[in-house]
């Protein structure tokens, strides 16, 4: 599939990629269908892009492998949902919001995006009783990793992600 975006101009998206929010994301209902972009010039930060409005791209990051120590429980309702088999089928990831100063961005890890990578369901879930903040600076931790991996040959590449 072919679809125009605003930030990256055209792009091919494998249809079987898609990722499907049943309900939409919250503030961004009536969108449903988005790819998760992966570019050499923005590593480790990917796209959740919009196929249905080019206008509607959202950064995140791959939580997990930025943040240490980030741990939440997912509930049963939102597992059958998303149909969870077991944690290998799951991908986490969190917005980001890049203001003009980028040393000042922040993540959102109260309200993770669990993407089932066989089914293509996700879903945000908004953490309920959490400690963690809509709005943790992470600039360090994302130059941390992009001079880790740097020598990494998916870090060099332009690629749909996973």
């Amino acid at each position: 599939m072919q679809i125009d975006t605003v930030r990256f101009g055209s792009v091919e998206i494998d249809d079987e990629k898609l990722i499907v929010f049943d309900e939409g994301i919250p503030g961004l209902e009536d969108y449903h269908k988005y790819a998760l972009l992966q570019f050499e010039e923005s590593y480790p930060i990917f796209w959740l892009q919009s196929t249905e409005d080019g206008g509607i791209c959202l950064p995140v990051l791959d939580t997990f492998k930025v943040l240490e120590g980030y741990v939440f429980d997912i509930d049963d309702t939102d597992v059958k949902e998303l149909e969870l088999g077991g944690p290998e089928n799951l991908h986490v990831v969190s917005v980001l919001v890049i203001p003009e100063d980028i040393q000042n961005m922040t993540v959102n890890l109260a309200a993770p995006i669990i993407i089932n990578l066989v089914t293509g369901k996700a879903k945000q879930i908004i953490l309920p009783g959490s400690d963690y903040n809509v709005r943790v600076p992470v600039f360090p931790d994302i130059c941390r990793i992009a001079i880790k991996e740097e020598g990494d040959a998916d870090a060099g590449t332009v690629k749909e992600a996973e």
